[in-house]
């Protein structure tokens, strides 16, 4: 007599890594991230936000939130408006204190030569 037991992963679907942009969707936020979280297929990366200080301090407080509620780290920041001279010290001064402030890791980083055009999906699968 052969048992034969199914292969684990046979059944298993792959996951979209996807990027959410926080200004985009406004107050919307959290409900964008438990629709995310929620879905088995999706699995949330990082943010995409302009390349200012502001922005990549909320979205390094905004990572740190989900850490908190969902025990996910993301690891990606995809910035846009990559054309400014002094692009480098802005992104590393604003990295290093959002980052020390959220006791956060610091993300990998990549950049856009654009600022998202409105219409832009707010949902991005890669």
């Amino acid at each position: 007599m052969t048992l034969h037991l199914p292969h684990p992963f046979v059944h298993e679907q792959s996951q979209q890594n996807t990027v959410l942009d926080p200004s985009a969707l406004g107050p919307g936020i959290e409900d964008a991230l438990r629709a995310v979280m929620e879905q088995p297929q999706l699995r949330l990366i990082g943010f995409r936000c302009t390349a200012d200080f502001d922005a990549i301090d909320d979205a390094i407080g905004l990572m740190e939130q989900v850490r908190r509620d969902y025990g996910v780290i993301l690891t990606e920041l995809v910035l846009e408006g990559a054309d400014r001279a002094d692009l480098r010290e802005v992104v590393d001064e604003a990295l290093d204190e959002a980052c020390a402030r959220n006791r956060y890791p610091r993300p990998s980083v990549a950049f856009t030569g654009h600022p998202a055009e409105p219409g832009l999906p707010a949902l991005t699968k890669s």
